[in-house]
Formats: structure tokens, C-alpha cells, sequence
């Protein structure tokens, strides 16, 4: 009895060992790691794939903030959102100022001429006969180019032109004719030698008045008969302000001379910019005079 006990306790012995060390073996081997990553790439590519379809989805929707309204924006649409600025500012009223030269035409005529019609600006010239005479092509540019003619006198010479009524009307006649002669144009528009005062004497004015005759001043003495510098400029300017705020139409005498014409883009640029428009004198408007 003995005997089978001891056997069954060496077996015992035996399985229990092998059991024991089947568990150190089991524990000593490392379980394989599982890489989890192997399943992301699967995950990544079918976001992508359903972040590409809403992307097409939208694409497909025109660019509104409500699906109610599926008409697309027009180019003309967005020209006209883009190009109309929220406020205009309005626009300074157009004034009105009436270039005039004296004593021509002279070698300088072409070139205050081209000056002029660079600023598409309208003049009116009162012209001397003989001056006329030596310059013909000048006079007709100034027809041509759509300017004013006027008669200025023969002799410009006070105390020949201003002896009576007669020789005034004399003198006026004869250099109308010569206008005539060389453009086709009949003229009325007149100016006497250093204006109507104090020489036109009622009896001088009469005269002229009984031809027909459209006797004119100035109200803005660029003075450049005495200023050869930009001086003719800022005098004329300062006139301009003072008179544009009158009802009466702004007529500047300048004349045709070479310090004139070094200074008439300075002074014509400056009225551009404050809106001035420039007209020639015509026969239906109401001459002004010296007082």
C-alpha cells in the first residue's frame, strides 16, 4: 500500500513540474504586438473619398447663401455691384469765361493758336488791318479753327482813329472788309484802341451803334501789356475770383504778343481745373463796357 502511494505522489511530482515549467516557458515568450495602424489607411482613404464627394457636391451649387436662389451670378451683375462706388460726388457746375487778343495777327499767332486748340479752347480776336494783311494765313486758322474775328482798327493810333465819329466808323469799315476779304466772314464785333473809355464820346458810340456795330470791352485786364512775366498770370487770376461771384460774363483781354504766349498754358491750365469752359463772343450776346 505503501508502495502505490509513493507512486502516485512521483507522478504527481512529475505532471506538476511539467505543468510548471510549460507556464515559465508560456510567460517568457512576447506576444506579438498588434499594429493598429494597418487599419488607418483604410479609414483615411474613405474620409477622403467622402470629403471629395461633398466637395463635388458643392461645386455643383452655385455660390449663394441660400439654396432657394439658384441663379448664378452674371459678369454683368458683378460689373455692376463693383463699379458703381457707394457715393459720387457731385460734379462743380461748368462756368463759362471768354478769351480775347488784340493787335494781331502777329508771328505768333500759330502758336497761341495750336496752345488754344490743345485746351480746346474758343477765343475772339480783334484784329489790326495791316497786321491782317502781312499774316492772312493766321486769319484764316482762326476761321477755320472755329474762333471769333473782330475788327480792332487801321492805325491804333488815339489821336488819328478818335478825331470824330466818322473816322472811328472809317477805320472800323475798312478792317471788317479785310476779314471779309480773307475768311468770307462778315463780322459786326468790334473793340476801339485801349477800350471806350475815356475816348468814345457818346457821339463815337452812336456812330458805331447806327452801323450795326457790337462794340466790346473787357472786365478782367490780364495786364500783360505791362507784366512779361507770370505776374499777367496771377493778376489775371485774382481778378477772376473776385468777378466770378457777379452776373456778368468774364471777358479777359490779353494780346498777341510773345510773354503772352510763354504764360497762356499756365493760365489756361488753371481755369480748366476750376471747370471754366472757354467761348468765343458772338453777335447775339449783349456787349459789355468800360465804366
Amino acid at each position: 500500500m505503501k508502495r502505490k502511494t509513493a507512486r502516485w505522489c512521483t507522478v504527481l511530482c512529475l505532471i506538476g513540474g511539467l505543468v510548471t515549467s510549460s507556464s515559465a516557458v508560456a510567460g517568457q515568450v512576447k506576444k506579438p504586438v498588434v499594429n493598429q495602424s494597418f487599419s488607418e489607411p483604410k479609414e483615411i482613404k474613405m474620409a477622403y473619398h467622402r470629403s471629395d464627394d461633398v466637395l463635388k457636391q458643392l461645386e455643383s451649387k452655385p455660390p449663394r447663401f441660400s439654396d432657394d436662389d439658384t441663379k448664378p451670378v452674371t459678369q454683368s451683375e458683378t460689373n455692376d455691384l463693383t463699379a458703381v462706388p457707394a457715393s459720387t460726388p457731385a460734379q462743380a457746375p461748368s462756368k463759362t469765361v471768354y478769351l480775347t487778343f488784340d493787335d494781331g495777327p502777329h508771328k505768333v499767332s500759330d502758336r497761341i493758336l495750336a496752345i488754344l486748340n490743345e485746351y480746346d479752347a474758343k477765343a475772339t480776336f480783334f484784329m489790326l488791318d495791316g497786321n491782317m494783311r502781312n499774316f492772312p494765313d493766321s486769319v484764316k486758322r482762326m476761321a477755320e479753327d472755329g474762333h471769333s474775328l473782330g475788327a480792332h482798327g487801321v492805325t491804333h493810333d488815339k489821336k488819328k482813329i478818335y478825331q470824330s465819329p466818322q473816322t472811328v466808323v472809317a477805320e472800323m469799315d475798312q478792317t471788317l472788309k479785310t476779314i471779309k476779304e480773307i475768311t468770307g466772314i462778315d463780322s459786326s464785333l468790334i473793340r476801339t484802341p485801349y477800350g471806350s473809355v475815356p475816348h468814345m464820346k457818346e457821339p463815337h458810340k452812336k456812330a458805331v451803334s447806327d452801323k450795326g456795330y457790337q462794340l466790346w470791352d473787357w472786365n478782367i485786364d490780364s495786364k500783360d501789356w505791362f507784366y512779361r512775366d507770370k505776374r499777367l498770370v496771377d493778376n489775371t487770376i485774382a481778378q477772376i475770383a473776385e468777378k466770378s461771384k457777379k452776373e456778368e460774363p468774364l471777358v479777359i483781354l490779353l494780346h498777341e504778343r510773345e510773354e503772352t504766349l510763354v504764360q497762356l498754358p499756365e493760365l489756361l491750365q488753371y481755369l480748366k481745373e476750376q471747370n471754366y469752359s472757354f467761348r468765343a463772343l458772338d453777335a447775339e450776346m449783349t456787349p459789355i463796357h468800360l465804366k
